[in-house]
């Protein structure tokens, strides 16, 4: 199993590119539920905040762009808009982020 953690956050992207790919408590339930059924990804977890949009799933890192095109047209934002502020962590080290952002250590404050 691969796992890959993607996605923007107040270190990569401004706060108008954060603002446009922000899921809201009403749209979370669909997003999942798109992200698996019209992508290659079976298993996903999503994380928004004012800081951060982050994709956490099973996937091959090489395949990241199809989260990142997923990303995008959900939010229909343009082709490339995101690619400059995204970050991709695969296996070990997408647990590796995962553990600094739950802990804090990834974060603003």
């Amino acid at each position: 199993m691969a796992l890959l953690a993607f996605g923007i956050n107040h270190q990569t992207a401004p706060v108008a590119i954060r603002e446009r790919v922000a899921f809201g408590p009403e749209s979370m339930q669909s997003a999942l539920q798109d992200l698996t059924e019209s992508t290659p990804v079976e298993e996903a977890a999503i994380l928004s905040t004012c800081n951060r949009t982050e994709v956490y799933c099973e996937l091959n890192a090489a395949n990241s762009n199809v989260v990142l095109n997923w990303l995008q047209e959900f939010h229909q934002l343009d082709q490339g808009l995101l690619e400059p502020y995204i970050y991709r962590h695969p296996d070990q080290l997408a647990v590796r982020h995962m553990l600094r952002v739950a802990s804090g250590l990834d974060s603003l404050v």
